[in-house]
């Protein structure tokens, strides 16, 4: 149980440095980070639109020996990319963010331990191809945790870039 209460707990964490990004300059929340690459605000946009892809479609469906088949990347991705160009502000962005993940979070911390650790059948896959375990609760969320840390990587580093160099990982 310590186990999925520290993978929860991490998952959560990400509210914390999304917080963050509201201590910048506005603008620099809708450049692109690098060429042909999102903005900040794009990516968490991105991050929000699959929370709630993940919530409304994923959660409840993984259960044991479900067969579950997810939706292309696109789907998700394009229509959050237009979403935070549309002119919404960045405060905004942000405030949707925390709360969809709080709610992912609240969702999934009402899982049982076996919930966590049903077997499952993703895209016709029993086994993950990149970890090589098997389809579950508990590494799917460890998949969007790297993903979490992925794009917190991407955007530290264009912070890094604006402020030559003279900023912290938060």
């Amino acid at each position: 149980m310590e186990s999925t209460k520290a993978l929860v707990h991490a998952f959560a964490a990400c509210n914390n440095w999304v917080s963050e990004r509201t201590k910048g300059p506005e603008k620099d929340m809708f450049q692109a980070i690098a060429k042909g690459k999102w903005s900040t605000a794009e990516i968490i946009s991105h991050m929000t639109f699959w929370d709630r892809y993940i919530l409304e479609e994923m959660l409840p469906k993984m259960k044991q020996d479900a067969t579950i088949q997810s939706v292309d990347f696109e789907i998700i991705n394009t229509p959050a990319s237009a979403y935070a160009r549309s002119g919404v502000s960045a405060k905004h962005l942000i405030e949707q963010k925390m709360i969809t993940r709080e709610k992912l979070v609240f969702a999934v911390k009402q899982k049982t331990e076996a919930e966590f650790f049903a077997n499952f059948t993703l895209n016709g896959e029993k086994m993950d191809q990149y970890s090589g375990y098997p389809h579950t609760l508990f590494n799917y969320i460890a998949v969007f945790i790297w993903h979490d840390n992925h794009h917190k990587q991407q955007i530290h580093s264009f912070l890094l870039h604006k402020a030559g160099g003279q900023i912290e990982l938060s």
